[in-house]
């Protein structure tokens, strides 16, 4: 089975979201599935709209069977946003939506304000706070 998951951060350049690096670790464990490496696809600074529409087209021109879409944000994502913020990028939930309108596809958000250094290693991971909350559904919740 062809299968991608793709990770969206939101964090500044030099850093990444804890979120982001404790979903990785998920994916690839027995517990997450076994996800290969090659199965998983990070834009741990932002994806522009453009650059996630791109990679959504390609993986169902692929005929990719299953996709995990894992948007993680600075701030929580509400029913009525009409966008989410990504490392500065701003993508239209509709644009999502429409890329999503099928059972193949798992979307989602994320807020973690945790931010670690990229080239520390996990035991000396410094971290920095902002306020953050959980927002996850699926796009059958979202419709």
């Amino acid at each position: 089975m062809k299968r991608c998951a793709i990770l969206c951060g939101s964090a500044p350049d030099g850093f990444t979201q804890k979120k982001i690096n404790e979903m990785h670790d998920f994916l690839t464990s027995e517990a997450g599935d076994s996800w290969a490496e090659k199965e998983i696809m990070i834009f741990p600074n932002g994806v522009s709209e453009a650059m996630l529409s791109f990679v959504l087209e390609r993986l169902k021109a692929d005929k990719t069977e299953q996709i995990l879409l894992y948007i993680c944000t600075l701030s929580p994502v509400a029913d009525s946003d009409k966008s989410v913020w990504l490392g500065g990028e701003e993508v239209r939930k509709s644009v999502i939506e429409a890329f999503c309108a099928d059972e193949h596809v798992q979307v989602i958000y994320d807020c973690g304000g945790e931010l670690v250094r990229e080239e520390e290693t996990e035991k000396d991971e410094e971290f920095f706070s902002a306020e953050a909350d959980v927002f996850s559904k699926s796009l059958g919740e979202m419709k």
